[in-house]
């Protein structure tokens, strides 16, 4: 499991690449050395000596799209199916209960995103066990706390 991409972009001066494609966080290095984030971009030099803007869009963590001068080159979690997509947002249903679930959600959707992005693990797992996770979950705090609405 590489988690490290290669950018293919002409003329630039080094071995652009991400690493961390497969997870939460990503860092842009070139030639081996990591570069600064600077006013949301990463400059790139160019061979002509020109400066090249590598940016990143995108809300949800690890699903960021990068684009170098504005074309799109690079589109993290694109071998992700849209159910699992959907999938990984099933903690939310965790937010009727107090506190407690609200903070479980939060923990379990960043869990979510490493599993449904892993692609070692099989494609009904990664739909499945982020919905099951749920449901364990919401009877475990149906016990201890109680149903939300009464």
């Amino acid at each position: 499991m590489d988690n490290t991409r290669r950018l293919d972009i002409a003329g630039a001066r080094g071995k652009v690449e991400v690493e961390g494609v497969l997870g939460l966080f990503y860092k842009v290095r070139i030639d081996g050395e990591v570069v600064k984030r600077r006013r949301g971009r990463w400059d790139i030099p160019m061979r002509n000596r020109a400066t090249g803007a590598l940016t990143a869009n995108g809300v949800i963590p690890g699903f960021q799209t990068l684009r170098f001068n504005g074309e799109p080159i690079l589109k993290m979690g694109a071998h992700v199916e849209p159910a699992a997509k959907v999938a990984m947002f099933a903690p939310l249903l965790l937010i009727v209960f107090p506190i407690a679930g609200a903070i479980l959600a939060v923990l379990m959707f960043f869990t979510n995103v490493l599993l449904v992005k892993n692609p070692q693990m099989p494609a009904g797992l990664r739909i499945g066990l982020p919905v099951l996770n749920t449901a364990v979950i919401a009877l475990l705090l149906n016990q201890l706390i109680g149903l939300p609405f009464s």
